[in-house]
């Protein structure tokens, strides 16, 4: 069984690179909401966003009406709390996405690295976690890495040089993901992030119910 993926050293830490691929995925994120939603405003969910890279952009180009951050890492979200002060309708949440306490209803939820780092069960929980806290007609965009040749050979790199991080991360294909996203909502944009090497896949659902 892979070991956990340490958070607090990552928050600690986060690869230098990371900065760079971070635009990549911000401004894929961005389209892929607007492409959907072209008004601004709204009430916006990140799960398992603690310190969150994407809050400042979309705080600038979507301008939510609120945004509320929750995940289960502590030290995360006290950095967040740290930097967020800045926008006084960010929420900050303790909790976790295959147990949510919380009832949190957004137009926009979304989450980006998150729901690979569970088996497929929990995968499914994680991605259910999400339409639970939209609201009807709301999008659910979630982000993941999906196991092209190119994130296989960058992983096999970073893990024979010891920088790879993420033990317990699942690349996941776009069948298993769509499949539980059909469940709750209705298909809208299928994406594929080549530029990040560790190649990530989008999806955009509208909740249906």
């Amino acid at each position: 069984m892979a070991a956990a993926t340490d958070w607090d050293r990552y928050y600690r830490a986060p690869f230098k690179v990371a900065s760079l691929t971070r635009l990549v995925t911000t401004a894929r994120l961005l389209q892929a909401i607007t492409c959907h939603r072209p008004d601004a405003g709204g009430d916006f969910v990140e799960w398992g966003g603690a310190n969150s890279c994407f809050i400042d952009s979309i705080y600038r180009n979507l301008q939510p009406l609120t945004y509320t951050v929750i995940d289960n890492n502590q030290l995360g979200l006290s950095l967040l709390k740290h930097r967020a002060i800045q926008h006084q309708c960010t929420y900050v949440l303790e909790d976790d996405v295959l147990d949510p306490q919380h009832r949190q209803q957004g137009d926009v939820v979304f989450s980006v690295g998150l729901i690979e780092h569970f088996d497929i069960a929990g995968t499914a929980r994680a991605i259910q976690s999400h339409f639970e806290s939209a609201r009807s007609g709301g999008l659910v965009v979630v982000s993941f890495p999906t196991p092209t040749w190119l994130y296989r050979l960058t992983r096999w790199c970073a893990e024979r040089l010891g920088v790879w991080a993420f033990h317990d991360e699942r690349p996941l294909s776009f069948a298993e993901v769509e499949a539980v996203m059909q469940r709750h909502g209705e298909f809208l944009l299928r994406d594929l992030v080549w530029p990040i090497f560790l190649t990530q896949g989008i999806l955009v659902f509208r909740k249906t119910s």
